[in-house]
């Protein structure tokens, strides 16, 4: 019998068979030995689950209608998990590549602190040597409202820092959560983030029940990165689940966590140039 906590990875895929078949591959030669991985198929249409049930038999397959997205995908399979025992959650996406150490670098800073949700570094796929983030927070000198922290920096600015790396928020690519988080403060909320952003509002009410979101500085996760955007126009930039700028998303976000300062002003600056344009 393992020694070791149990660590469920738990995979929302949709249409891109061949990177989930990569990232299991890659799962599989992980050298943590106590670790099970969910994939949810969300109704795909290139087969998702059928391949990796005939490839990946030891993987756990469950199936959606294709309404699930990040958010509901990611609590279906933690749902399965936790019913199974898992001692940890490890949200990760299909599209990422990692060491065989991604798991046990992870859990080696966890061990430390009951309290810790551990992160990842953020690379792109093809520029490694950069930064994409170590961590996010708020801004709202920035457009975006949220700010991924050392973003576009030189991988070795690592090494100034202290790790772990204390962080107020972080996306939800290579992050180890306790199960008592989740039997805290409940999953993420994919009524009103469905898509984006519930990893950051996830992270700061974990925050507020007295959790600590940190950064394993030696976990390295390689990711895809769109270059194009996902949207073309103002109306699905506004009202899409699939734009990052979604209009409930964002507000219910700002309204939760940051109450005391006008959202007209912040909004104005977020989608004033898309606005006054017809096209992105």
């Amino acid at each position: 019998m393992n020694n070791v906590p149990s660590i469920w990875c738990v995979v929302p895929c949709f249409n891109r068979s061949a990177n989930t078949l990569r990232f299991l591959s890659n799962f599989f030669q992980q050298n943590y030995p106590n670790k099970y991985v969910v994939i949810v198929d969300d109704n795909c249409s290139d087969n998702t689950g059928f391949n990796v049930e005939i490839n990946y038999p030891d993987a756990h397959v469950i199936y959606g209608e294709g309404d699930l997205w990040w958010s509901g995908g990611t609590n279906l399979a933690i749902k399965y998990a936790l019913e199974n025992g898992a001692d940890y959650i490890l949200t990760i996406n299909d599209d990422s590549q990692f060491s065989d150490s991604l798991i046990s670098t992870l859990y080696k800073i966890a061990k430390k602190n009951p309290k810790y949700i551990v992160g990842s570094v953020l690379v792109e796929e093809g520029r490694e040597n950069i930064i994409w983030s170590v961590g996010s927070c708020h801004d709202f000198n920035e457009q975006r409202l949220m700010r991924l922290n050392l973003a576009g920096q030189d991988i070795s600015a690592l090494s100034a820092l202290k790790n772990p790396y204390p962080v107020e928020m972080m996306p939800g690519n290579g992050d180890l959560i306790p199960r008592k988080v989740f039997e805290d403060i409940g999953f993420y909320d994919e009524v009103n983030f469905p898509q984006y952003h519930a990893d950051s509002e996830f992270m700061k009410r974990a925050a507020a029940a007295g959790y600590q979101p940190v950064i394993a500085l030696e976990s390295i996760v390689v990711n895809q990165i769109l270059r194009s955007p996902l949207v073309n126009n103002v109306k699905d930039l506004l009202f899409f689940k699939k734009s990052d700028l979604y209009w409930p998303a964002m507000a219910s976000f700002f309204l939760r966590y940051y109450p005391e300062i006008p959202i007209e002003t912040v909004f104005k600056k977020i989608y004033q140039p898309f606005i006054s344009t017809e096209d992105l």
